[in-house]
């Protein structure tokens, strides 16, 4: 009997959505016997750990990528960044050379951290922005591009949780001229069941870098303040110590594992979160239609948000323009549309033919 592959996830230390979107791959792979080890800095290990608390977790360094409080600014901040990052995609696929040496590691799973491709194993590069969008300037944006691509073709292959039609983020995920590309469906955690009673009115999922994730918490709960609306925050914090606090008719806290926010999420009324994909797919998932706040300057959020909003699977706001108030009338009114019949399961099949050969 042969031994079973050890598999190693590293994802993206981008906010919670990189390690969140793994679970499920994680999940299925240990049901199948791998053996399966966990890369990333302290936040995303936090994070999955939640999750498998026997796993084996190292410490990676991440990209520690860098916001501006202005959303104008933010490309320019990106750019900026872009040396340190090539430094540490660099320091990564050294770092992998010896840890597959010392590990005996068979197959790597990356997601969005570009430098973790290795020439003698099969790696698997995880992303849904295949065509990165930057619409303050075309010229930036083939530059973004081109680099995304010459990194994403030193990997075995790219692994895009999307569906070719109906897509669930436009053409973010078209891959044009890309030919190793395979489409596995949506990476949600959750596992939807009959929905519980509803004990809250309002749910708020906050998420992402600093400094926005707080000044979008500061906004809403100033604006939640002598509110008869029973809301629970959740913080998006996983590394704090898990406290509780109430303000008014606000329940704060700082972290939930899975199961706690797949029944927040079906046990609330409306939801308001930032445009992240991974909390788009968890929505999705759950069949749960809710506000989109992108965060400012993110051009991803931005054109997830319009695009999401254009077929009515959600209602995005402006952070700066919009009124919590404005937000919840125009999410009572909004015409929203039942979600597509896709096979929400589909990234089974791709785990299941781990054994037989390179994806």
């Amino acid at each position: 009997m042969s031994k079973p592959k050890k598999i190693l996830f590293a994802p993206l230390d981008w906010g919670l959505g990189h390690a969140s979107r793994c679970i499920p791959l994680i999940r299925e792979c240990l049901s199948l016997g791998y053996e399966v080890m966990i890369a990333g800095n302290e936040i995303t290990n936090s994070l999955i750990r939640t999750e498998f608390p026997n796993l084996m977790f190292f410490l990676l360094k991440g990209y520690n990528i860098r916001y501006s409080k202005n959303k104008y600014f933010l490309p320019f901040k990106i750019i900026q960044q872009i040396p340190s990052t090539i430094f540490v995609m660099k320091y990564e696929n050294n770092w992998l050379k010896s840890f597959v040496e010392q590990h005996k590691i068979d197959l790597v799973f990356s997601d969005n951290r570009y430098g973790l491709h290795h020439q003698s194993i099969p790696c698997y590069f995880i992303t849904h922005q295949l065509q990165i969008q930057i619409p303050q300037s075309v010229l930036l944006q083939r530059m973004i591009n081109a680099f995304n691509h010459y990194y994403l073709r030193k990997f075995t292959a790219c692994l895009v949780p999307d569906y070719e039609y109906p897509k669930m983020c436009g053409r973010l995920s078209d891959k044009e001229a890309l030919k190793h590309v395979k489409y596995i469906g949506n990476l949600s955690r959750f596992e939807y069941n009959n929905a519980p009673p509803i004990t809250y009115d309002l749910l708020v999922l906050l998420s992402g870098p600093e400094p926005q994730r707080s000044i979008l918490e500061q906004n809403l709960l100033s604006e939640l303040q002598g509110s008869d609306l029973k809301s629970l925050i959740v913080r998006g914090k996983p590394l704090e110590n898990h406290s509780e606090s109430t303000q008014g008719n606000s329940h704060l806290v700082d972290h939930l594992n899975a199961s706690e926010l797949q029944h927040a999420i079906l046990s609330s009324r409306m939801v308001i979160c930032r445009a992240g994909y991974s909390s788009i797919m968890d929505l999705i998932k759950l069949r749960k239609h809710a506000i989109l706040i992108p965060t400012p300057g993110q051009t991803e959020q931005e054109y997830l948000g319009i695009y999401l909003m254009q077929h009515k699977w959600f209602i995005s706001f402006n952070q700066q323009a919009s009124s919590l108030n404005n937000m919840l009338t125009k999410y009572n009114e909004f015409a929203f549309e039942d979600f597509p019949d896709w096979n929400l399961e589909l990234y089974r099949t791709m785990i299941g033919e781990l054994d037989n050969s390179a994806i």
